[in-house]
């Protein structure tokens, strides 16, 4: 069983390597994928993505990582046709545009549950030390 998650992975803390964990009790081989830094949406991005690659590739149970060239996973999903594709709970209400690639691709959509620090809790708190 193989499993794609994916995401920005900023300030790499407790809240991702808890999702990565639970990521990989659900598949055999575990495939990351990173968003580029020129589709990160966020104000602002702390970390580089090449660094973010390699905090992740650094994670017990992290089999690959690859580096998302696009806005979302679609193609990632379309070229790698992973067993499943997870993402955090946190996301369960959307549905975005990769949700569609993967029901037509056969590709089954799991939820981890969310479990704190957020990345923006930390950098809210760091501001807070001026």
């Amino acid at each position: 069983m193989i499993a794609l998650t994916h995401g920005v992975f900023d300030l790499l803390h407790a809240g991702h390597i808890e999702h990565l964990k639970q990521c990989k009790s659900f598949a055999d081989r575990l495939i990351v994928s990173v968003l580029a830094d020129r589709f990160v949406k966020k104000k602002f991005i702390i970390q580089d993505e090449r660094t973010r690659i390699f905090q992740v590739s650094m994670v017990k149970g992290v089999d690959e990582v690859v580096l998302c060239e696009a806005l979302g996973p679609s193609d990632l999903l379309k070229t790698l046709k992973p067993d499943l594709y997870i993402r955090k709970d946190e996301y369960s209400e959307q549905i975005p545009p990769e949700y569609e690639v993967a029901k037509k691709l056969g590709i089954k959509c799991l939820f981890t549950k969310t479990v704190p620090p957020h990345t923006k809790e930390i950098v809210q708190r760091i501001w807070s030390f001026k």
